[in-house]
């Protein structure tokens, strides 16, 4: 299939699509610099907590990959929409961040004020995103705080993210720690919940088959990606294998080894 000239737009997941770890996967520097060449739309979509727009164009530009802090998406932004849309209702004033420092800069902007030590007892609201940092304490507190009545907002429910080395645990993994000792289900912002694809909208991806999504997981990226109403397109590069997909209800459009397959290689194959 011709991927170039069949898509006007085309997103990608970054984790286990554009790079693993320090490494590119495939022939993505090469792929982004066609793309761009033919005056195609592009965006970066993450479920990732940790790293800012800016943070990601600068790892990309080192590996060899230029991009733009607008055309990127984390879950976080979609974390800030999540939360703008239920504080009315809610009435959250307050705020315990379990996080990055992004994350936290992000929730600020919402305008809640953030609340710490002993203080994060009485939080309106609980928000959980993956962090080096994670530890007991920041466990012990969230489950008070929600037991106390608080909300309980998880940037993403992804339980795990490939690294070079393997699986490493992400926030899903993290949540079900606090879920398990509050009995709270943590409502979540990230792929595949509808408000990081109401941010592409936002930037101008419209929501057709115009629109190839890219991406290494079924339910995250081609579940999200279909509700969308975008194209999607499943690469054997990240958390899925092909042992993985068996009788999976979740479907996407083409099935491909890697990100090479947008150079026209043979790698790929169309599901349909």
């Amino acid at each position: 299939m011709d991927f170039q000239n069949s898509f006007d737009h085309f997103v990608f997941d970054l984790d286990g699509v554009i790079y693993s770890g320090e490494k590119t996967i495939g022939d993505s520097p090469r792929v982004l610099e066609t793309l761009r060449k033919n005056k195609k739309g592009i965006r970066f979509i993450t479920n990732n907590p940790s790293r800012s727009p800016s943070d990601y164009a600068e790892k990309l530009s080192k590996l060899g990959i230029e991009s733009y802090d607008s055309e990127f998406v984390t879950s976080p932004m979609a974390t800030v929409s999540l939360i703008k849309e239920k504080t009315p209702s809610e009435k959250w004033k307050t705020v315990f961040i379990m996080g990055s420092d992004y994350l936290k800069n992000e929730v600020r902007r919402t305008g809640l004020v953030e609340l710490y030590g002993e203080n994060s007892l009485g939080a309106d609201l609980v928000v959980m995103g993956s962090h080096p940092e994670f530890n007991l304490e920041e466990i012990k507190t969230a489950s008070i705080a929600i037991g106390n009545g608080a909300g309980f907002i998880g940037t993403n429910a992804d339980y795990f993210y490939p690294c070079e080395h393997g699986r490493a645990p992400a926030t899903g993994a993290l949540l079900a720690s606090v879920e398990a000792a509050s009995g709270k289900k943590a409502v979540t912002a990230g792929k595949p919940e509808r408000y990081m694809f109401d941010l592409l909208e936002e930037s101008g991806v419209a929501p057709t088959k115009k629109t190839l999504l890219v991406g290494d997981s079924l339910s995250t990226d081609v579940a999200g990606g279909k509700k969308a109403g975008y194209s999607t397109a499943l690469v054997l590069s990240g958390v899925t294998k092909k042992t993985d997909l068996g009788n999976n209800e979740i479907t996407p459009d083409f099935i491909l080894e890697n990100i090479s397959f947008l150079l026209g290689s043979r790698q790929g194959t169309d599901h349909k």
